[in-house]
């Protein structure tokens, strides 16, 4: 398995609805199984067309990236996220000019499982957000520390920056103890010398060692891990909890039930 693996928009290539899915809609396939531990479908939804989600054996997240959707009798705008327990399952409607949906989830259900039985919603806001202005900001969707779920979504906002220098991309160098999937949801991505736009997905492996700094536009992404964050660990030997830095910032998110 590769350790970094990006996505661009353009070589997520048109797939058939995962199994557990159901309904219509586009789909484009970034990840899956046979590539990477953690998958992530984009799904596209006309206004009335529908996506039902699950039963699945494992726990999933769903992110309005564009449009309006429906579900359950309440509206979900763009920036909302909805997790899907194991076992149970939920239908999502297009509304307006449609919506696009990405849903995250692991590749393989964990030899201990959360005990399941919810579908959580969270609109944008609800969600618990740090920061404000020009500066920069994030939001947490899901802590991992849910009685029923593990899973794991916070999105970062970064103002536009000039590129960074060495000495800076040094002191950046970090990685996680997850596999992990970013999605740049606006803005640009820079790996190094190379941009990384809208729509692109990188999938990073476990404790693999990288840096980024914004484009000149800002930088907007979401991040899923499929379980608890711990540590990050620096190039330069310091760390730091992820879920502390984070506990410190915003309160726990408070969620909405959908019927399933």
């Amino acid at each position: 398995m590769a350790k970094v693996l990006v996505v661009s928009p353009d070589k997520a290539g048109a797939g058939a609805l995962p199994q557990g899915f159901a309904g219509g809609g586009v789909v484009q396939t970034y990840l899956e199984g046979d590539r990477f531990p953690l998958q992530l479908h984009l799904h596209r939804l006309t206004a009335g067309q529908s996506l039902g989600i699950g039963p699945l054996p494992v726990e999933c997240v769903a992110y309005v990236w564009h449009g309006e959707a429906e579900s359950g009798g309440k509206a979900i705008a763009s920036g909302s996220s909805i997790i899907v327990e194991q076992g149970q399952s939920v239908t999502v409607s297009g509304e307006g000019e449609g919506a696009e949906l990405l849903v995250f989830s692991a590749a393989n259900a964990p030899a201990a499982q959360s005990p399941g039985g919810h579908v959580h919603l969270l609109t944008p806001d609800r969600v618990p957000r740090y920061g404000s202005g020009e500066g920069h900001q994030g939001g947490l969707h899901a802590d991992a520390d849910c009685p029923t779920c593990s899973v794991w979504l916070h999105e970062n906002h970064f103002p536009p920056a000039e590129p960074l220098s060495e000495e800076q991309q040094k002191g950046g160098i970090h990685s996680h103890s997850e596999d992990e999937i970013i999605f740049v949801i606006d803005g640009e991505m820079r790996l190094g010398s190379k941009p990384a736009g809208p729509g692109t997905a990188l999938a990073i492996a476990a404790d693999t060692l990288y840096s980024f700094s914004p484009g000149p536009g800002g930088l907007s992404f979401i991040n899923f891990r499929a379980a608890r964050p711990s540590d990050i660990k620096f190039a330069n030997g310091h760390s730091m909890s992820e879920t502390g830095y984070w506990r410190e910032k915003v309160s726990r998110p408070e969620y909405l039930e959908l019927a399933s």
